[in-house]
């Protein structure tokens, strides 16, 4: 869902002015996933304070102010525990690029510490929390790059902030077009099923 809400840039332009800079994106981005159309580079974790980003000036603290403003904006608790798959994430999309239709697990299946891995029998069952996702493109695309949340298209601006029960519904991203990328900040939590309930998000 979308917050209707712009989010001042000078909040956000430390974030866009690092990932801008040099060959930032193609030096700490490592994660490119073999998706059809155009390009898409990735960087997952980022909550973990990897050595790497810290070495290379990443902005954590504006960008931690920003995920504590998105959840602000849809008036949630900061403190909603953080998803353990991929937790707080930065990516660039190039032209041509779309994200599939997907939905996201819903418990720790594939995330960076084995440790807490959850063995069962569907990785997308609601019991206790549903994978949320609070997303805002720092950047826009020239066209395209828009959230698609359970078959509805929605048109956001660039520094509106939108929601998604990713772990409920399936979502994905219409077609990038243009030389201008699309740049996301995504910060992902696991959103209590009982608050989502009293929201009128998830009735069961």
């Amino acid at each position: 869902m979308k917050s209707g809400v712009i989010i001042d840039k000078k909040y956000t332009k430390p974030i866009l002015d690092w990932m801008l800079h040099e060959d930032n994106i193609e030096k700490y981005l490592d994660l490119e996933p073999p998706h059809q159309g155009g390009r898409v580079k990735a960087r997952t974790n980022i909550d973990l304070i990897p050595e790497d980003l810290l070495d290379a000036n990443f902005p954590f603290g504006d960008f931690i102010t920003l995920k504590i403003m998105l959840l602000e904006t849809f008036d949630l608790p900061i403190n909603l525990p953080i998803d353990d798959n991929y937790g707080y994430l930065i990516a660039s999309y190039w032209d041509g690029h779309s994200t599939h239709m997907h939905k996201d697990p819903n418990v720790n299946d594939n995330g960076p510490d084995e440790s807490k891995h959850e063995e069962v029998d569907d990785i997308y069952q609601i019991k206790d929390k549903i994978h949320c996702r609070f997303n805002i493109q720092i950047q826009k695309a020239e066209e395209g790059g828009n959230p698609i949340n359970n078959g509805e298209e929605i048109y956001v601006e660039e520094n509106e902030p939108w929601m998604v029960l990713a772990g409920l519904y399936e979502h994905g991203s219409s077609r990038v077009v243009g030389d201008k990328n699309r740049l996301m900040c995504s910060f992902g939590h696991y959103l209590p099923t009982e608050l989502a309930i009293k929201r009128g998000w998830y009735s069961r």
